[in-house]
Order: C-alpha cells, then structure tokens, then sequence
C-alpha cells in the first residue's frame, strides 16, 4: 500500500465504540484517540487515550472489530505484529512465517479471526488465516498481553497457492466469507467452511486493490487498480447467468460489462497534469471507503489529495423483470467533491492524506470524514446539505410566480390598486409560505438538520437525537427560521422614484434612498476614506461598477413597492426597447455609465465594419478587439473570417490587409515607439476610440458654457490630449478652465514646462513635482500628475481608476511589442476574472468576451445584456455552447412572461444579425402554429383550399383560411359543448352554403365541420353576426369584433369584443360548468400589456 506523510487515520470498526487511530508514519507511533463533543467542519472535539511508540515500519494495518485496542501491522518480510494500543504498554506479538516476503494487507473479521495476504513464492500458499480469538477473552484491565499466553505458531487455514495476494476484506453478515484480490487474476471469495478451499465464486478483472465492503448493503464492494483512475463495484450475488436478471445479462453481452460487476467507472478521479506525478510509482486511487450509515456511499482518494463522495442507488427495472437473488446494476446518483481546491499550488500543506468515515449511528446527520492533511491536522468534512432541495423543487422560483391568488402582498393594503393586487395574488415574496398544515412536512428534514447543525455528537454531552428531531419539528416551533422576510416590508418609496417613468432613473432613486438607509443604520466611522489616506489611489473603475450593482442587491433594505422593479429589471429594459438600437440601448442604461460605454463601443465597431470597412481579402475584423487583433487570433470558427476558404494569413499578410482597412477608414499612420507592426497598431489605437469622439470634446472645452461643467470633465478632456501626444493642446484645456477652478493653472503650469523641457532631465528633478500629492479622487487629474512627476507612461496603463479603453490607448502608443503583448495579455486574464465588461474594448465581441460574460452573469445574473452582445456574432464569429445558453435562457425569459412580441421581435433581429454571406447561422425555429383540423386531423393549405373549393379563385384574404384553422386547431373541441360544433359530415352534402363557407375559412374542407362558437352570443365565429357590429361608431369595436379570442387554459372562444366587456368585471369563465380563472395574472404590478 502506498505510503502518505505524515500517516493515516482509521475510525473504529466496531460502531458502538466511539476512537479512532492516528498511525504517524514518520515516527513510527500509534495514539488512539477519542472524540469527546462537537465533530463538524472547523470544530472537532477529541483526546488523546494512548499510544504505541514501537511501530515497526510497516506496509499495511487492520483494526479488530471484536478485540478493543488489538491492531494487526503488516511489514515487508512477511511478519505481522499485533500490538495492544490502547493500555500505553507498547505490548506486541509477532505471527511468523516461514519464507520471508511481503506482507500486502491484513484483515480482522467479526470473530477473531485474522487473514493476511502475502506476496508471491512458488512453494507456499499466499493466504493466511490465523485464528486470534483468544485474546478477546485477556483482562483488558490489566496492561500489555498475558504472560501464559501461548504463541501463535501455525495458521488455521491457508489458501491461494503460488500467486500474489494484493488486498482481502471479510463480510460482517458472514464472517466466514472473505474477498481477496488476486494480482494479475481478479477476485475470489472464499468460504472458510469449505473443506475443498477452493474459490466459491471468481471475478476476472485486473481491479484487485484497495477492497472495501458496502456494510450498509454488503452484497456490494468495490475495488480499484494500481494504474489506472477507474473504480469496479461488484455484486457477489453473481454467481451463475440463470440467477441474473435480462437487463443484467444485457449488460454483460452488449455493455462490456465484467461479469459480477455492478458498476464501472472508467475515471473515478481526476488525471494529474504534472508529469512527475504521471511517472509517479504511486496507485492513482489511494484509498476507498464504503460509508457504514447511508449504503451505496463511497468515498475515493487519489494522490493528488482528491477526496470525492460517489452516491450511487440501484438502476430502475420493472417489477416483473426482477429476480430475487440475483445482482443488480448501480448508477451514480450525484457525485461530490470534498476539498474542491485541493489542486491549488498554495495548499500543498492542506492536500488531504487519509481519511475514513465517521460512524455516526444515524442516518439523520449529515455523513462526516474524518480527514489527515499534510501538515498532520486533523479535521471533519461533512457531506452537503441536500435536505434543503426538498422545498426549493416545490417552490416556482422562476419569475414570474403562478398561484398566489388570494394571498396577501408584504405591504399593508390601503390603496385601491394595492386591493386588487391582494386579490390576484400579487405577493410574490409569499412563495415559501407553505399551508399550514404542509409546512411541517415539506420543512420537516431542513429544520431537522438545522437542528443538529452544531450539537454535540460524542461524549458526555452527546446530544439526543430522537428529542431533538421532535423540538424540531413540532408544531409549535416556528418555519421563520427558514423563511427570511423583508425587514422593511412597510417601508415608503423615495420621492423621486414615484417622479420618473424610465427604468433608468427609478433605478437610480433606489439606489439613493438605500445609500441613505445604510447611512442612517450604520455605525459611523472616525478613519477617513480609503480613497483619501496618504497614497491612496483612487477607486478603481471595476470596483465602482461593482459598488453600482452591488447597492441595491440587498433587497431587505428597499421597499416592498420597489422589489417588483429588481426583480423583473429584465423585462422592464427589453419593454423599453433595450435591444439592437445602441443609442436607445445607451438611454435605457443612463443608470450604468459603464455598460453604456459598452453599447456606444458596439455602435463604432458596427460604424466601421459597415459597408465592408472592415475586410481586406481575406480577412473580416469586424467586431474584433484590441487583443485579438495585436495576436492575430481568429477565434474558434477562423473560417468564418477568411474568405473563400483561403488560409490564414502570416504576419506579413495581417500587416497587408490592416494597411488597406486602415486606408479605407481614413487612419493617420502611427508616429509612436518604433514597433515592427505600425499597421496593427493604427488599427487599435482606432479601435480604443470607437463611441467616442475626442474632437468634438475638445472643440466643447473651447466653448464658454463648457466653464459650467465640473473640474474632473476638464480634467478628463486635458488627458485625453495628452494621451494623443498634444501636450500644447491639454495644457490650453486646463488654463481656460482655471479660470472656474484655479487649482488646474498650476498643473497647467507643470504640464507647459514638462513640454519645454528638451534636455533630457527628467520631469520630476525639472520640477520637483511630488506624485504622492496627486489627487485622490480624480483618476485624470492624478494620470496627469504622474506624467509631470515621473514620465513613465505604464504608471498611467497601469492605473486602475483609469478607463480600461484609455489605459489601453496609452499602452499602445507608448509600450514595445513585447511588453504590449504582455500587458495585453494580463489585462484579458484580469477582465475574465472579474468579470469586467470594460474588455470589450480588448476582445471585441470574440471568444474571450464569452469568458468575460459567463462571470459578469455569475456574479450579476444579468444575462440579457450578455445575450445581446454575443448575438451580434454568435454563432456567426463564436463558436461557444455558452453563449446559445444564454439565448435559450433569455427567450425563456421573455416567454415566461408572456412577453410573445418581446422574443419574437427579439428572434427576428438576432436571426439579422447572424447572416454570413447573407445566410442567417441561427438555425431556423420550429413550426409553431400548425393548420390542422381537431375534429378530423387534417392539415389544410392555400392549395388544399383551391382544389377543394373546383378551381374557384376568389380568396380574396388568404388570411381567413390560415387563421380560422389556426383558431380552430386552438380552440379545442370543448366550445361546442356551448353551442354545438356544427353539422355531422353526412349531412354537410345538402349544404349549398358548404363550399363558401370552407372558402371563407370558416370551416374545414375535409369534414366540414364549421369554427367554435361564442361562448358569450352563441354565433359561430368568422360569421356575420346579428348584432351588426361592423355599424358601430367607435372604431375598437368594429375592429374587435373581427377577431376571435380564445382562453389557453380552458380553449373555450369568445368575439374579441365580447371578451373585452366580460372579463372587464370577471376573471372566470363564461361557461357557468367552467371554473377557469382566465383573466388571471400572478403579477399585475407588472403591466403585461
């Protein structure tokens, strides 16, 4: 067996004694210990019992299950020791062998009885059993063994001549019946009471190490190999093919799967990366453990310190196709990972080494492992929570929330609008409130386990489970603990929310009034600001956005009035048009400057790749950033950017075709640091500018009005001319604007003389310009101040209150080729990271912006606006199964909704939006309205209609037909149980009225039954009706009364008209039998309409 530092860790095999050992391999020691109170991840309550310091060094252990403080060590010459742990007396005693070899694993049954598995010699059996039960009856009182006692000379069984025994393990059901591992043959369980000591059953597989024994279920143990990361389950229940079930022997035949096996996994463990542990001498699998409280729980260590929970359960089979005795097959429930960092290079000392199960007693309690890390800590890991998915499956968590009627919203009902929400059932926040008598049962398992969450497990304290379980769960305890409300349910809105109609703005005055709370609720502080300690740089751009996002996602502190609009801020953006018009996309994200800066970069990109300005064969960079560019990379589909299915350009063809699109744009050549890629550059220095247009800022602080502006809009424009290399025409911005803030003429003072200084001294021994008073809260005025006192230009690519597109401009303009590829490249791996949509200007929208999204969504679950960006080249550029996900799960979204017109509107511009070559790459959608009759099941057409109708061409509206059979393919049959569903086939014949009738739409032309009737005037829909509604003067009414409408739910149809009047004062059904709620809406605070 493999050999870990700093030891191993066995908890005791008998469940009725609560120890566990601790073999410490560097100094040869044993202690036992015993745990004495709480046993929970960070907490674990132990003390030291004895210990055995004259541990030989040995190749493997057992811990009798029968014989307190007897274990057995296996060593490499083929001798076991038994010591005595458990009394400080350091006793042993040695079961000899005649020809030395090595000693592969030992096992204790329940019975005393001891089986040792020894290497391979031809002239000797290689299985031992020795019969040890005399010691169970020693005064374990007294110390050490007793002196009379007689030494063990012969074993009382041997088997397995002449081959190497690898692992053995005795079943607890049967203690006569043991499993070893055969190297190179497989597995064979013995029955010690069979005189022949032949094998009863054999299992050929070169899985043959690490046995362990489900002694939940122990029909089941598993094994694994030396080389290979798979695990085998097997069922010993296998023994003859007339005992298996079909699904089993179909299994075996067509699956591969090894006879006697219940289940196989081919990676159990993850593959290292490192080579030197690939080379590693070491068994992928350190070591497997069955779980003795919860059956079919396997945990599976690997060298690598992966610590991995397999939860498996039998596959489903008939009732009828089952046999009795035979084996079944397994299936993996669900997998967990223990340690999930254990890879990080920073945790070699917390890599996990040994572990073992915990027994507990009870399958209540979360299953525990006892851990050993590298330093030597010992620590308990505990399974995760599953009881808390039991009411989550229950509860509709996806927006928006059906059922509610009747329930009273959080906020008092005063108003009579907030009465009619009560009434339908507007409270969305109610979802976890279970009926009362549900609630026990459904909540029943959560509060149980919060319960015995931090309770004492072991000692004199132990805790009663059985009384704890019903403290718990009784009626009279309180489902608050488990279901948080708003605290400030009754709370008023702010005053300007209820002032502004853009989502924008309401936004914006939530965002103020839960900074106000805060201020007010909050213990105020005597250190100042970060931003304004001595040194500090200013906030940087990432962490103000976050600060925006992160203010109002504590809903506890907003009002329950305005929790709608967090909640659903999706769905009110995409009703105010946020879509593919980027300037009305960069009004309805007035609120965020930073994702409006992303939509005004997406307009310049779209700018310059119109009309072609983006291509030179053979390559298309539209939409391409900075990064991709500077590393010619293509992405995941390059084909789709080259033309004509040339091949990708070399360096000098890049150089080539960006000459011409920087020719065909109009792009000044570069003048900058000497670089071997001018060409390239050009392009990203224009790509950093795409939304924004720097003359005509600088043009507005030559105006009078732009000396109303504040200092840091002054400021930003001086630096953007610096930036650019025009020193003279910064320093003209900051004197104009001393003027309103006399605090620039000095740093335009500092700015001139900078400029002037030619004679190679540098700016800040000219100056004496100190960097550390440059401002503290404005990030420009401080790039400037660090240009006068340093001249380092990558002080100013590196300042993270900067803009990311500013800082790259610089980085550009100034850096080398080397050192801009690896600021390039630093940058994209810092925007992944944290998610920072400000990368868009250094990916464009390619692979690496989907990288940047999937975290953006992770930490803000803003996915429309993912799905909006990538939709511009997904999958026309973008090959990413992520960012179809994010399309499937906003048109979700907009469907949950009801929002119909939203997602087709949105499908159809996105369908625009992927064309290549002028064909769309978004496959085409389904069929969605299918013509066909319900009575006869007949698909109808124009042409069905023209050759049914003796070649009559007078369908003047080839609309009647498609909608009338589409409603009537809709409307079910239930409406004619209101008013008949017209005549029966046989005798439509003596109709002469038939054939207009299917002409008009009306009714089908294979049966000839006619559309629904009103469920309100009883008329046929599609008819002329007798009330003449086509005279009336209000011009709704003659366009309604065209129409027919009918209900999704109960499928009965009504005039559009008369659908109106009804459910203006109803929401049920007119069918007085139907009790159909069909003006019903879960969340009317959300305007549907």
């Amino acid at each position: 067996m493999d050999r870990p530092e700093p030891g191993l860790v066995k908890w005791s095999p008998n469940s009725s004694r609560d120890s566990f050992l601790h073999i410490n391999l560097q100094h040869r020691i044993v202690q036992l210990y015993e745990p004495t109170g709480h046993a929970q991840r960070g907490r674990f309550d132990w003390k030291k019992v004895a210990k055995h310091d004259d541990l030989p060094p040995l190749t493997t252990y057992d811990w009798s299950p029968s014989v307190p403080g007897l274990v057995a060590v296996g060593t490499s010459t083929g001798v076991v020791n038994l010591l005595r742990v458990d009394d400080n007396s350091n006793a042993y005693l040695e079961l000899g062998l005649k020809m030395s070899r090595t000693c592969h694993a030992v096992a204790f049954n329940t019975t005393g009885k001891l089986a040792v598995a020894l290497d391979r010699v031809r002239s000797d059996n290689c299985l031992y059993i020795w019969d040890v039960n005399r010691l169970s009856s020693m005064d374990t009182s007294l110390p050490g063994f007793p002196p009379d006692l007689e030494p063990f000379t012969d074993p009382s069984d041997r088997f397995e001549p002449s081959v190497s025994v690898s692992s053995v393990r005795f079943f607890e059901d049967n203690p006569n019946v043991l499993v070893a591992g055969i190297k190179g043959q497989g597995l064979r369980i013995h029955d010690l009471r069979e005189q022949s000591h032949g094998s009863v059953i054999h299992f050929p597989t070169k899985c043959c190490n690490n046995l362990t024994i489900d002694y939940a279920d122990q029909n089941y143990f598993a094994s694994s190999a030396l080389d290979q990361p798979g695990i085998m389950v097997w069922d010993r229940r296998a023994t003859h093919r007339h005992a298996a079930s079909p699904s089993y022997i179909d299994a075996v035949d067509k699956d591969g799967l090894p006879w006697g096996g219940a289940l196989r996994l081919d990676r159990a463990v993850q593959m290292e990366a490192e080579g030197a542990l690939m080379d590693s001498k070491n068994s992928f699998i350190r070591s497997m453990r069955f779980c003795r409280d919860h059956p079919g729980m396997l945990a599976v260590l690997s060298r690598t310190g992966q610590l991995r929970i397999l939860s498996t359960r039998h596959e489903f089979v008939e009732a009828d196709l089952k046999f009795a005795d035979g084996p079944e097959l397994l299936e993996v429930r669900r997998s967990f990972e223990m340690d999930p960092v254990y890879a990080e290079p920073s945790r070699k000392n917390d890599k996990i080494v040994s572990f073992d199960w915990i027994t507990l007693n009870s399958p209540v309690l979360q299953p525990r492992l006892l851990v050993l890390r590298a330093s030597g800590a010992l620590d308990v890991l505990q399974m995760p929570s599953f009881t808390s998915e039991y009411p989550f499956k229950l509860i509709p968590w996806q927006p928006p929330y059906r059922g509610l009627e009747g329930k009273l919203p959080h906020y008092s009902v005063q108003t009579p609008q907030n009465a009619n929400l009560a009434a339908e059932g507007g409270g969305y926040h109610q979802v976890m409130e279970l009926e009362p008598q549900q609630s026990q049962e459904i909540l029943g398992p959560l509060l149980a386990e919060q319960a015995l969450a931090d309770v004492p497990l072991f000692g004199p304290e132990k805790v009663n489970l059985s009384k704890a379980i019903e403290r718990a769960i009784s009626p009279s305890t309180s489902t608050e603990k488990v279901i948080a409300k708003s605290t400030n349910a009754g709370d008023e809105l702010p005053i300007p929310y209820s002032q502004v109609s853009s989502v924008a703005d309401k936004l914006t005055a939530l965002r103020l009034a839960s900074k106000d709370t805060i201020a007010r609720t909050s213990t105020p502080t005597v250190h100042p600001p970060a931003n304004l300690v001595s040194g500090a740089e200013p906030v940087s751009q990432l962490q103000r956005h976050e600060n925006i996002l992160t203010q109002i996602k504590d809903i506890s502190r907003i009002p329950s009035q305005g929790q709608a609009l967090l909640d659903h801020t999706m769905l009110f953006r995409a009703k105010e048009g946020y879509l593919f018009n980027y300037e009305t996309n960069q009004r309805i994200l007035a609120d965020d400057p930073w994702l409006r800066d992303v939509w005004a970069w997406v307009a310049g990109a779209e700018d310059a790749a119109s009309d072609g300005g983006m291509m030179s064969h053979p390559l298309d960079i539209g939409y391409m950033g900075v990064y991709t560019i500077w590393t010619n990379n293509l992405g995941s589909k390059p084909q789709s950017r080259l033309s004509d299915s040339s091949p990708a350009p070399d360096e000098v063809g890049w150089e080539r075709c960006l000459n011409a699109i920087c020719k065909k744009l109009g792009i000044p050549k570069f003048e900058g640091v000497e670089t071997k890629r001018p060409h390239h550059r050009e392009i990203c220095l224009e790509i950093c500018n795409w939304g924004r247009s720097y003359e005509s800022e600088l043009e507005d602080a030559h105006t009078a009005s732009s000396l109303t502006r504040e200092s840091t809009w002054h400021t930003m424009a001086a630096a953007h001319a610096l930036f650019r290399g025009n020193t003279k025409e910064a320093v003209q911005v900051l004197k104009r604007a001393s003027t309103a803030y006399p605090e620039l003429l000095f740093v335009s003072l500092a700015l001139q003389l900078m400029g002037k200084n030619e004679d190679g001294i540098a700016a800040k021994e000219a100056l004496d310009f100190d960097e550390r008073v440059a401002s503290k809260t404005d990030p420009y005025l401080r790039a400037i101040s660090s240009i006068i006192a340093t001249g380092d230009w990558a002080t100013i690519a590196n300042q993270k209150s900067l803009p990311l597109r500013d800082r790259a401009f610089v980085a550009v303009r100034t850096f080398s080729d080397d050192a801009l590829t690896t600021w390039l490249e630093n940058e994209v791996a810092a925007s992944i990271k944290a998610g920072d949509v400000e990368g868009i200007v250094l990916t464009g929208i390619t692979d690496p912006l989907v990288e940047i999204l999937a975290r953006y969504v992770q930490k803000y679950d803003d996915y429309q606006t993912a799905t909006l960006l990538l939709s511009i080249c997904a999958p026309k550029f973008i090959d990413d199964v992520r960012a179809g996900a994010f399309r499937s799960a906003y048109r979700a979204y907009l469907q949950r909704h009801h929002a119909f017109y939203l997602r087709a509107k949105f499908d159809v511009e996105s369908t625009k939006r992927s064309k290549h070559h002028g064909q769309p790459t978004l496959p085409p959608p389904s069929r969605q309205i299918a013509l066909r009759c319900v009575y006869c099941d007949a698909e109808t057409s124009v042409n069905t209609h023209n050759s049914r109708s003796s070649g009559q061409q007078h369908l003047g509206h080839h609309g009647g037909p498609f909608v009338a059979a589409a409603t009537a393919a809709a409307s079910g049959g239930r409406s004619g149980s209101t008013g008949g569903s017209g005549a029966p086939p046989e005798s439509i014949s003596t109709n002469p009225f038939m054939d207009k009738m299917v002409v008009a739409g009306i009714s089908c032309p294979n049966c000839k039954r006619h559309l629904p009737r009103c469920v309100v005037c009883l008329e046929v829909v599609g008819m002329p009706r007798s009330d003449r509604p086509e005279l009336s003067r209000d011009p709704e009414v003659r366009l309604a009364a065209r129409f027919p409408t009918f209900c999704l739910q109960c499928e009965h149809v009504l005039h559009l008209d008369h659908a109106r009047q009804w459910f203006a004062r109803h929401q049920e059904c007119p069918v007085p039998e139907c009790r159909c709620k069909c003006n019903f809406r879960a969340n009317p605070e959300l305007s549907y309409r």
